[in-house]
């Protein structure tokens, strides 16, 4: 069995979905693991027919018939999942394979709610977030308030809603006055419905309907060496990028509140006594961030000509307009790659792993990188990664992601 970890170099956008569904292509007896995060992800596949997917939550390459394991480090939007399946088997007519580790958490309605509410609330401060909940989730199980996927499967309709009701008396409503409070001042004339569901008991009715009926396509599974060892090729397909982890803490408090380097990785095979064969680090030929925060080098998209509209990144109320940048020089390029590594040096899962570079993008902008000052040719910069930094292999793409 191979074992892939692919992750993106920056802040997210990179092109880790296309990566993943290479791989899946290659090798269809692939489970994919989605290890960090939540719903928030975007990983956009297009296959050879150019049908179009996002993943969010389905794994990229389910196109090809592989399967997908949310892991127990994994949020699960079990509403959104829902829609994300009947979306995609209205794209390729079946339905993909998808299991779960018992104890893997739940984001739950009120996270998501009170998500929009307080980034709305902040006005013109906004973080940036993507509007999914997964602060708000973390918050509440630092609270002792845990929904498993389990849990889900195993109450009862009532059981259940009286579980979100609790969670709502005690964590979800705790301070709604003050939310509402800054809402009203950051939005003055603008009605905050976001309070008008967070107190509405059929919103919790609704809900635990929706994600009964969702929780019926997932198989709970002990994901054991011995189930992993029935795949030919598991791939680690990471949330977000390296420069949004949740300790990386030069781009503080535009972080977002999970691991998104190999970290998640190595423990989950170290516990399975299990070797990472190779870390993937994914980047465009230039930069992009999609929220706020600091981005070093930020221009104007016009500035690279070969640049065209992105299809996946859309403008939205959450995170804005996309943004774009060229990389600093290539001992910053390489730096967060080399950073992460170290930070699992506890790990004897990932002693031997091998480092490797994705650019994709590469059809829009002539085959160069671009730096701060100077642009580089792919072929150039490939031979400056193996043997000055290291890196076993630099693979390019010239499609669009």
């Amino acid at each position: 069995m191979k074992t892939i970890a692919v992750i993106g170099k920056n802040f997210g956008d990179e092109g880790k979905g296309l990566v993943c569904a290479s791989f899946a292509k290659k090798e269809k007896i692939t489970l994919i693991v989605k290890h960090n995060g939540g719903g928030q992800a975007g990983h956009t596949v297009e296959d050879e027919s150019k049908k179009r997917f996002i993943h969010h939550q389905i794994g990229s390459g389910a196109e090809y018939g592989v399967d997908t394991l949310l892991a127990d480090t994994f949020l699960v939007d079990l509403f959104q999942l829902g829609n994300e399946l009947e979306e995609f088997e209205a794209v390729y007519g079946f339905t993909p394979k998808i299991y779960a580790e018992k104890d893997t958490r739940i984001t739950i309605i009120d996270d998501v709610l009170r998500n929009m509410f307080i980034e709305s609330a902040r006005g013109k401060e906004r973080h940036g977030s993507c509007g999914m909940g997964i602060n708000e989730c973390i918050n509440r199980h630092e609270n002792g308030l845990v929904l498993t996927v389990a849990d889900v499967r195993d109450k009862s309709l009532k059981e259940l809603f009286d579980i979100l009701v609790d969670f709502r008396e005690k964590y979800g409503q705790r301070d709604l006055d003050s939310i509402c409070d800054l809402f009203e001042r950051n939005n003055p004339g603008r009605r905050a419905d976001y309070y008008d569901m967070l107190t509405n008991s059929d919103v919790l009715a609704n809900f635990a309907e929706s994600i009964k009926e969702t929780v019926k396509h997932i198989e709970i599974i002990d994901a054991s060496s011995d189930f992993l060892l029935g795949y030919k090729q598991v791939v680690f397909e990471t949330g977000q990028g390296l420069l949004l982890d949740n300790d990386y803490k030069k781009f503080a408090p535009y972080l977002t509140p999970s691991k998104t380097g190999l970290w998640n990785i190595a423990a989950f095979l170290e516990k399975r006594y299990i070797k990472l064969d190779s870390a993937v680090y994914v980047t465009r030929s230039y930069v992009t961030r999609h929220g706020n925060g600091p981005l070093p080098g930020e221009c104007d998209r016009n500035e690279f000509p070969g640049v065209t509209m992105d299809l996946t990144n859309i403008d939205n109320e959450w995170q804005g307009s996309i943004r774009y940048a060229r990389h600093q020089d290539i001992e910053e390029f390489v730096l967060p790659v080399k950073e992460d590594f170290r930070s699992v040096g506890q790990f004897r899962s990932v002693k031997e792993t091998e480092l490797s570079i994705f650019i994709t993008h590469l059809n829009e902008t002539d085959g160069f990188i671009y730096f701060k000052d100077e642009e580089i040719h792919f072929d150039k910069l490939k031979d400056i990664l193996k043997t000055k930094h290291g890196f076993s292999a630099v693979y390019g793409l010239w499609d669009r992601c």
